[in-house]
């Protein structure tokens, strides 16, 4: 057994390393958010005429397409003050993370955040204040346990009602909406595409390991309506790959609507997240970010004829995800091919613009989803091209891009924020000068003992 005298040096440099670290200033750093003492600057600003008068959440998936095809980057939430400012940012891939989905705020300002890893889906709710999730799980058990169900790829999942989650299953050999009672702790309900081969043919869609690309659910409360023939509820789903919105009756598990048909590119192509509205005379109502038409598009539907009327479109966006319209009556766009979230007039005039590489996929301010006035109750109608935005230039994105990256937390900050009790995601910084000299000295301290203990050998 050592001598007491053999543990002296390295003990008095550990402790001399801990008071270090706990009682030195807060120094910025390498790596972290506040890695430039001001903070990112107004790299990502682009239209600003009109400021809202709350935060907005934007949800990056985390890839970038260049010339040598996608190329794999963080998938990142991050939050923007009215300005455009830098709030805070989570950087999911710092966690294990690969893809950043869905982003909802809830009624006591948390989020439900969806995201993922290698064949599983993870819903939690995020309390932003704390930066921890209040409850968090995953999707990761065979694809027919009914507690716990595998979901490899949900783009998007919804709380109904505090317990139930509502989700889009895009899983291979699996495509179906679900609902997962969290109360219960397993699925009290289930919809398969395979099952309505009427309405879905095996011929139809996309490629077996991406047939229905299933990629948006949300509850319709009918009864909301005295102008729709029907009760309870049904769930509203975007099958992208069969270029269709779809209603489901929850209870008789009947597809009641259909909006778009497959390869009917000119109603719908590709399209994302669409977000259920009442007109002014109770009809349904569809916002769709209508991706490969690059447009936003509103549609109406005529009980009397069966149809749906396009009532509005707002085009040139690059591929948009998402698409939400708020109380003013203006609509906030995810366009994430031109790397950004903008909030444009029923005329489409950019009025808030923040880039947002690399990729723009779900933005809430507010919600969830739309609380604003359909077109037709505004009096608006027509087609109106996106204009009075910056246009940024690529160098521009590329700056952009920095800025953000650099503000997000990295592995190593997640790391060392979790020793040092920092919210890293909120740009507390990290006493990396202290830990630094810490380390060396406790590395100093180690080396030293060994000799000695040679020598006294």
């Amino acid at each position: 057994m050592p001598e007491p005298r053999t543990l002296l040096a390295p003990g008095a440099a550990l402790l001399l390393a801990t008071l270090l670290a706990l009682s030195l200033p807060a120094m910025t750093g390498f790596g972290t958010p506040a890695a430039a003492a001001e903070g990112p600057g107004d790299e990502c600003v682009g239209t600003m005429t009109e400021q809202p008068d709350e935060s907005t959440v934007v949800s990056i998936q985390g890839t970038e397409l260049t010339d040598d095809g996608y190329e794999k980057r963080a998938a990142l939430l991050v939050s923007y003050a009215p300005d455009g400012t830098f709030e805070w940012a989570r950087n999911a891939s710092a966690a294990g993370r690969w893809w950043a989905y869905d982003v909802d705020r809830l009624p006591n300002d948390n989020l439900l955040f969806v995201t993922t890893e290698s064949g599983a889906s993870i819903v939690g709710e995020l309390n932003p204040d704390s930066g921890e999730y209040e409850w968090k799980k995953r999707f990761d058990g065979p694809p027919d346990d009914a507690e716990n169900p595998q979901v490899t790829d949900a783009h998007d999942v919804d709380l109904i009602d505090g317990d139930e989650l509502a989700i889009a299953d895009k899983g291979e050999g699996h495509e179906r909406l679900l609902v997962y009672n969290r109360t219960q702790g397993e699925v009290t309900w289930e919809w398969r595409f395979e099952d309505h081969p009427d309405h879905y043919p095996e011929s139809g869609g996309g490629p077996p390991d991406d047939w229905t690309h299933v990629n948006d659910i949300d509850r319709v409360n009918v009864s909301e309506s005295d102008a729709v023939d029907a009760t309870g509820e049904w769930f509203m789903a975007s099958v992208r790959n069969f270029d269709q919105v779809v209603f489901v009756n929850r209870t008789s598990k009947a597809v009641e609507l259909t909006l778009g048909e497959d390869g009917d590119h000119d109603v719908l192509h590709r399209q994302h997240n669409p977000d259920h509205l009442w007109g002014p005379d109770g009809e349904h109502t569809a916002l769709v970010a209508d991706s490969l038409n690059d447009r936003v598009v509103e549609y109406a539907y005529d009980a009397d004829s069966g149809s749906w009327e396009r009532v509005w479109q707002v085009t040139g966006l690059n591929e948009p995800r998402d698409a939400d319209r708020l109380p003013n009556g203006n609509t906030l766009v995810s366009d994430r091919m031109g790397h950004r979230v903008v909030e444009v007039t029923p005329e489409g005039e950019v009025v808030w613009e923040m880039y947002t590489p690399y990729e723009t996929y779900d933005a809430e301010r507010g919600g969830p989803g739309s609380e604003g006035p359909t077109m037709r109750e505004q009096g608006v109608e027509g087609r109106y091209e996106v204009h009075g935005d910056a246009n940024f230039s690529e160098a521009e994105v590329d700056a952009c891009a920095d800025a953000l990256y650099s503000f997000a937390p990295s592995r190593f900050d997640t790391f060392a924020g979790d020793l040092t009790g920092r919210d890293v995601h909120r740009g507390e910084s990290l006493p990396l000068v202290p830990i630094a000299v810490g380390a060396l000295l406790v590395l100093v301290a180690a080396v030293g003992a060994i000799a000695y203990r040679r020598r006294s050998g």
